[in-house]
């Protein structure tokens, strides 16, 4: 017993002192000088920063750290300015590059050039849609296009974008397409400085209402429930922040529409609600 464990604790001392030899003999490189380029709208703060986190900076040459100095500027980029995409600027990429300044056994000191391309501030050319299937004849691309608050000819702006494209979501949820899938494609014009933007609409298929089930409410306000959700309608979950919103006096206290158990049926298209109002609130 004594010699197994004094060979398990040999064996342990002799693979540190291995790792440790390894460790030792992987070349290492430093980053000695930072030259950054190109981040002109980057707060000089930001690029101070940025440049001292890099400084004196050791990684073990068959790492990937050309990616993690990439990574870093990303980062310090979308902290530094985030409204960049708002701004209309497009396009963002960064490249580092690496040259040997002098050698020493296992340590090699380098100079890092990174070079940030913010992108171009681009105008929105148009917005089209594209379907997968039938086009509905309520939700055409006229009436999306106005959900979207951006105008064509205007600065790009990344927030109004795709706030009006959960817009068109709802649109189409509140049509009974809950399983709606978007795709969005931007094309970039370099000569006129502008992007174009198709969404393709995947509707899926046309929910409906199917059994709703009522637990712990009173009668006429059950009543009341259900008759706006109506069994063999599409379904759509407006009705029921609506329901909440409107009848909240007639409810118990802390119940939302959060609550509400969904259970989806594919193959029939149908949707089941169970309504459980006697469940006691959370503290």
């Amino acid at each position: 017993m004594k010699l197994t464990l004094l060979t398990v604790l040999f064996g342990l001392v002799m693979c540190s002192a291995i790792r440790a030899q390894v460790s030792a003999a992987t070349p290492k490189i430093v980053i000695e000088r930072v030259d950054l380029q190109g981040a002109v709208h980057l707060p000089q703060s930001v690029k101070t920063q940025l440049v001292a986190a890099l400084m004196h900076r050791e990684y073990t040459e068959n790492s990937d750290w050309i990616a993690d100095i990439e990574d870093k500027v990303c980062r310090a980029e979308i902290e530094g300015w985030p409204d960049r995409e708002n701004q209309g600027y497009i396009g963002f990429s960064v490249t580092a590059t690496s040259t040997t300044l002098r050698q020493e056994p296992r340590l090699l000191h380098v100079l890092v050039t990174i070079q940030v391309d913010e992108g171009q501030q681009r105008r929105l050319k148009e917005i089209g849609f594209r379907y997968v299937g039938t086009e509905p004849a309520s939700l055409d691309s006229v009436k999306l296009r106005k959900l979207i608050p951006l105008n064509d000819g205007e600065v790009y702006n990344r927030d109004r974008f795709y706030a009006g494209l959960d817009a068109v979501s709802r649109a189409y949820h509140e049509q009974g397409f809950i399983d709606l899938a978007c795709n969005v494609e931007m094309q970039s014009d370099d000569t006129g400085r502008s992007v174009a933007i198709f969404v393709e609409l995947n509707e899926g298929k046309q929910y409906r209402w199917g059994n709703i089930q009522v637990i712990g409410l009173d009668p006429k306000v059950e009543t009341l429930l259900k008759s706006q959700l109506k069994m063999g309608t599409p379904v759509n979950p407006k009705l029921i922040e609506d329901f909440y919103r409107d009848n909240e006096s007639l409810l118990p206290v802390g119940v939302s529409p959060k609550g509400v158990k969904w259970q989806r049926d594919a193959e029939r298209a149908t949707v089941d609600l169970t309504f459980n109002f006697s469940t006691p609130i959370s503290p």
